[in-house]
């Protein structure tokens, strides 16, 4: 049971996020209308991505739309200059798959470098960023989520996602969302558990959706909605017009986004929300 439970109106607060703000065109219009038509309440903003300059522009126009840093040292290329952060990439200049044992010092030091520069392009186009979180989970481990929560701290950045998904509970609550997913879950939250966020950089309560990425349809949403426990909790998600984009590499959810686009905006969804008392909104 989660703390709450038992009262008799326990507080239900709910950030639903989008990553992957200015990854392309069709994503970022799919997050703004996921946001002005639907229950969307946050996004977080690439800054190495190539749409990343129509993504502030857009959030410019949308005044209550949390805007975070999806930190990504996964995907594309850096913004820091290849000679300052060689260990992070290919022959191509962009990035390297991440592996734990290559986060060795000279890494880290890179990371800290292109997060830097992340964080500072976000802030030079006028965004205050309301959190930050990564792409791919990649800050699962306790040196490179350190790093993050150490910068959120510095440049006064609010909240850090908290990667940690209640497991069994999105079992029962969501469904079944297939082995590959549930051990991928399962092992996020094994390494993030115990991490801890600095003085004055908050965390919802939960993060859910991870088990589910992709799959957060209109049923999936009603149930996850009648359950939803006390407390703040965010979920992620991943709405968009469909497509993909070469720059960053194609992924497999550029499948799944306007079915989560459709979810988003349901009527029915936002009924729920609604008759549910769940507060929404963009941040701490």
């Amino acid at each position: 049971m989660f703390p709450g439970c038992n009262d008799a109106n326990p507080p239900r607060r709910l950030i639903v996020n989008a990553d992957d703000f200015g990854l392309s065109q069709a994503v970022n219009v799919g997050i703004v209308r996921a946001h002005r038509e639907g229950i969307l309440t946050a996004a977080s903003l690439l800054a190495n991505a190539p749409a990343f300059d129509e993504a502030v522009r857009m959030a410019e126009d949308a005044p209550f739309l949390g805007v975070g840093v999806h930190l990504n040292i996964v995907r594309g290329k850096p913004l820091s200059a290849p000679r300052d952060v060689p260990a992070m990439l290919d022959g191509d200049g962009t990035f390297k798959p991440l592996r734990l044992w290559r986060q060795r010092r000279d890494f880290l030091r890179q990371t800290e470098r292109e997060y830097r520069s992340q964080i500072e392009r976000v802030l030079r186009a006028g965004i205050a960023p309301t959190h930050v979180d990564f792409e791919k989970h990649h800050a699962w481990r306790r040196p490179l989520y350190e790093i993050a929560a150490r910068l959120s701290a510095e440049y006064a950045i609010p909240r850090i996602r908290n990667l940690s998904e209640p497991v069994w509970w999105s079992l029962c609550a969501i469904g079944w969302p297939g082995t590959g997913r549930l051990c991928m879950a399962a092992l996020l939250r094994a390494g993030t558990v115990r991490l801890r966020e600095p003085e004055g950089v908050g965390r919802a309560d939960r993060l859910l959706g991870q088990l589910h990425i992709g799959l957060l349809d209109e049923a999936r949403w009603l149930a996850l909605l009648a359950r939803l426990p006390a407390g703040t909790s965010e979920v992620m998600t991943h709405p968009g017009l469909g497509g993909s984009n070469a720059a960053m590499g194609a992924s497999w959810i550029d499948a799944a986004r306007e079915a989560e686009l459709r979810a988003l905006v349901s009527p029915r969804v936002r009924e729920a929300v609604a008759k549910g008392g769940i507060r929404l909104i963009p941040g701490l």
